[in-house]
């Protein structure tokens, strides 16, 4: 198996410490973090690309457009040769792009702000004695009786 060379200093002091070390880990983000300001000129501007790993040769990197995802993978050769002018790739012979999505925002709880009126709120609680099914009648007696207390 092929050992690549280290990619900063500091990594290589780092990697004589047991891997489930935490000071390695932060060492070691904090090199990709510094190899992603170094790499990103010579990806497509519209997306925003960060280093993920680089290791044994292979540079792995995450992109949130999958369209430039693809046009990099196609172009994969030449960001190779573009990418091993950096000093610190000089060994690189793989880039493998992932897609990288954003945590999706947990849904919010829908509040009304809008008070309904009062005819509104009768002919709802008249809507609820006339609906023989029992859970549509709970529901639009506490969807009538929400804006009563918030009112009062």
């Amino acid at each position: 198996m092929r050992q690549s060379k280290p990619l900063f200093t500091a990594l290589s002091q780092a990697s004589s410490q047991p891997v489930g070390n935490f000071s390695f880990l932060q060492t070691q983000v904090a090199q990709w973090q510094k190899l992603t300001l170094l790499v990103q000129p010579y990806f497509p501007p519209q997306g925003r690309w960060q280093v993920v790993c680089y290791q044994h040769g292979t540079l792995t990197i995450a992109g949130d457009n999958q369209a430039l995802i693809s046009q990099v993978r196609y172009l994969h050769s030449q960001y190779i040769r573009n990418l091993k002018a950096i000093p610190a790739l000089t060994e690189l012979d793989r880039i493998q792009v992932v897609l990288h999505s954003p945590p999706k925002p947990t849904s919010k709880k829908y509040t009304r702000k809008k008070l309904l009126s009062n005819e509104t709120q009768q002919a709802l609680q008249q809507a609820a004695h006339l609906v023989k099914d029992a859970k549509l009648s709970q529901a639009l007696q506490r969807l009538a009786s929400v804006d009563q207390t918030e009112s009062e």
